[in-house]
């Protein structure tokens, strides 16, 4: 569905609040997702298969928008995104116009979403790629067209792995090192979700194991000083059964999620809220029983800081 937007553009993969001002009043004209997967960006001119370029590893965002009646060139459009970008702390790697970069051979080495959703001049575009010190690639496209103006906004973001042991098995909460609470913060507050890896939960059930788990304490804690932001937490389980049954598995795991902090830790019932979407939104594959183990999860989602 085409929806109309004016400004704001939300990279919601990215980092849930972020948001990039689009140079006018812009409509959304196409959207793809892809969690867990990688992204070749192109880091220099072409060059055939010696172009340099970018891997970008973990959720992928691609989302396109026609500018309607614009006088703003391709160069006008990007610049003030390439500002903002650069503001916010991100290291451009690349930029480049049209014949610079390489013509038709360059554009067919980006992925771009198809016409009429995002439509190139291979004699007018720009081209932008940037990278945060996080781990978050963004690459920008522009182009021109007689009657109106074309972006497309691709974002990577590192995918929610686990980089810190938060909780060993038979370890008690007074372990868990510091730098693993505020990276688990960090990355709520940047990314706008978090898994919360050190959950357990009795096999086949939604009764959340005894704990204490160091996750829920630190979420506690930033929900107190942080009377703005409700969460939703998001159970998500493999692809073993059906969906009506995992659905309602995971939501009643995110519930139990909820009840532990409500009770435990006295958060305000109105301040979270418990969800289950079941296996539509894997990390990896459920191939493999690593794969099915990593997928049976709970997420904090920040859905408002109001």
């Amino acid at each position: 569905m085409i929806r109309p937007v004016s400004f704001a553009f939300s990279l919601t993969l990215a980092t849930g609040a972020w948001a990039l001002d689009l140079p006018g009043v812009a409509t959304q004209t196409g959207r793809s997702e892809e969690l867990s997967s990688a992204q070749p960006f192109p880091r220099g001119a072409f060059q055939g298969e010696a172009t340099p370029d970018v891997m970008a590893e973990g959720d992928i965002e691609l989302v396109a928008y026609r500018l309607n009646g614009t006088s703003l060139t391709s160069y006008q459009m990007i610049d003030p995104l390439r500002a903002q970008l650069e503001q916010d702390g991100f290291n451009t790697l690349y930029s480049c116009a049209d014949m610079e970069c390489g013509g038709f051979d360059f554009r067919y080495l980006l992925d771009l979403l198809p016409e009429p959703a995002m439509h190139v001049d291979l004699g007018d575009f720009q081209y932008l790629l940037s990278e945060h010190p996080d781990g978050r690639v963004v690459s920008v496209l522009s182009s021109k067209a007689r009657d109106a103006g074309y972006i497309q906004i691709s974002t990577v973001t590192p995918s929610d792995e686990p980089e810190v042991e938060l909780r060993a098995p038979s370890a008690p909460e007074a372990v868990v090192s510091l730098s693993g609470s505020e990276d688990l913060i960090n990355r709520l507050e940047t990314r706008g979700r978090v898994v919360l890896e050190d959950l357990t939960f009795e096999t086949g059930a939604s009764n959340l194991g005894e704990g204490p788990f160091a996750s829920l304490r630190r979420v506690a804690e930033y929900l107190k000083t942080h009377p703005e932001v409700r969460l939703a937490l998001v159970g998500h389980t493999d692809n073993v059964g059906g969906l009506d049954g995992n659905t309602a598995l995971s939501r009643k795991r995110a519930e139990s999620v909820r009840q532990r902090l409500i009770q435990n830790y006295g958060i305000a019932p109105g301040q979270i809220s418990a969800e289950g979407i079941g296996y539509l939104a894997p990390r990896t594959s459920n191939a493999t029983e690593e794969g099915r183990e990593k997928n049976r999860r709970v997420e904090a989602v920040i859905t408002s800081t109001q």
